[in-house]
């Protein structure tokens, strides 16, 4: 599969956008120079198969009634303190099928089946960013014996602009098939279109969240959070705008996906507490859940906070995500389900499951199959698969270090 993209025809940021850094953004996806043919096996690839595998207690113990489900678990554990990672494939019952040391941070490690072939894609992590929560590098895109194919990147406007920093952000990456993704990003901006009300600094600085679509090489959609400024006065965290000095990120993204039913994209940002949709022609906000702004009227155990990994179940009707909760106005964590009626605006089904497990204070993750839940623990350094009719614990590994998100496949 060529997973090359040239971009030859660089399209420029809205220039309507009120701010004063306004730059063009491409992004490109380039064959690795050492990429191996897809028959080879590395050396630093382990594969164990068809025994009852001795877990390594560096990562994880492992309990619970037996694994659910056929599947694969993709797991990508940080190690030496965050400064390597490790991808690790587990079966349904947390035996290794295949693992791959990484000597820089992992995280999102996911699986995708592009026109009946299979590829991988995981996070890993370049540099270092000083703004508390933001972690940057490049996506990787592997054949299954994971030889690199290509990396995901941001590039400069021009070719010679060395200040320009060209990484992605950790938290998602959609692969939507043969030259053809959806990338997320983080640039430091000074906008001038915060109200009045919120009294701005003339220096004030934020974390602008920023989606770029790409296919065979052109950049058919980007979007950028400041754009809207409705949205400075429902943030909930990092929001002094009279702060001249830190850069605030008051929205923070954390996930993306897109809606089988319009093909229009669903954003998660943390800190307003609010999941909306985008329309990905125009980039006009849609509706919003969630948070003070919300455009559908939620009873109290409708309302979620600092959630994460929203996605729609396999029926394409519902969304699913978890709702981390908050330290201080609720310390656990559930399991939301959401059926809308976005013409009416209405909320049509609800269902919430408390976690019978640690509270997940940061990331994590959640996949619905049958009368269980698969959980990521994010923060809490857990992975969970539980019947949520009756609670019954089927795997639980207990994480000796974090794993951004634990996904099955």
């Amino acid at each position: 599969m060529n997973f090359l993209l040239k971009v030859d025809n660089p399209i420029s940021m809205n220039t309507n956008a009120p701010t004063c850094l306004l730059f063009t953004i491409l992004v490109v996806l380039s064959l690795s120079s050492g990429c191996k043919k897809a028959d080879d096996t590395s050396s630093d690839i382990v594969y164990i198969n068809d025994s009852a595998v001795v877990i390594d207690p560096a990562f994880y113990t492992l309990s619970g009634s037996g694994g659910k489900d056929a599947g694969r678990i993709f797991l990508a554990f940080e190690t030496n303190h965050a400064k390597t990672g490790t991808l690790v494939i587990l079966d349904e019952k947390g035996n290794v099928m295949k693992e791959k040391k990484i000597n820089a941070r992992a995280d999102n490690f996911q699986k995708w089946n592009i026109n009946g072939q299979t590829v991988y894609s995981y996070f890993e992590a370049a540099g270092n960013n000083p703004i508390s929560g933001v972690i940057e590098g490049y996506d990787i895109i592997c054949d299954t014996n994971f030889n690199v194919l290509s990396t995901a990147k941001f590039l400069p406007p021009g070719s010679t602009d060395a200040t320009f920093d060209d990484r992605l952000d950790v938290h998602d990456f959609i692969c939507l098939g043969e030259n053809h993704y959806m990338a997320i990003a983080t640039n430091v901006e000074s906008p001038t279109n915060i109200p009045d009300s919120l009294h701005p600094s003339s220096h004030v600085k934020v974390l602008a969240c920023l989606i770029q679509e790409v296919n065979n090489g052109e950049v058919v959609f980007q979007w950028d959070g400041t754009s809207y400024p409705e949205f400075y006065g429902a943030s909930v965290e990092n929001n002094d705008f009279s702060n001249a000095l830190d850069t605030m990120d008051y929205m923070h993204m954390n996930s993306i996906c897109i809606d089988p039913n319009d093909n229009n994209i669903i954003c998660s940002f943390r800190n307003l507490n609010e999941i909306i949709k985008i329309n990905r022609t125009s980039g006009n906000v849609m509706w919003r859940l969630g948070g003070i702004k919300s455009d559908f009227v939620q009873t109290t155990d409708e309302e979620f906070l600092r959630q994460h990994y929203v996605r729609f179940d396999d029926d394409g009707k519902t969304l699913i995500f978890l709702d981390n909760g908050d330290s201080a106005l609720r310390p656990y964590s559930r399991i939301l389900e959401f059926q809308l009626n976005e013409t009416a605006k209405k909320i049509n089904n609800f269902k919430a499951y408390n976690i019978p497990d640690q509270f997940i204070r940061y990331a994590g993750s959640v996949k619905k199959t049958n009368d269980n839940y698969f959980i990521g623990g994010g923060s809490a350094n857990y992975t969970l698969q539980v019947n949520y009719l009756t609670d019954e614990v089927y795997l639980r590994l207990d994480q000796k270090t974090n794993s951004y998100r634990s996904l099955k496949y």
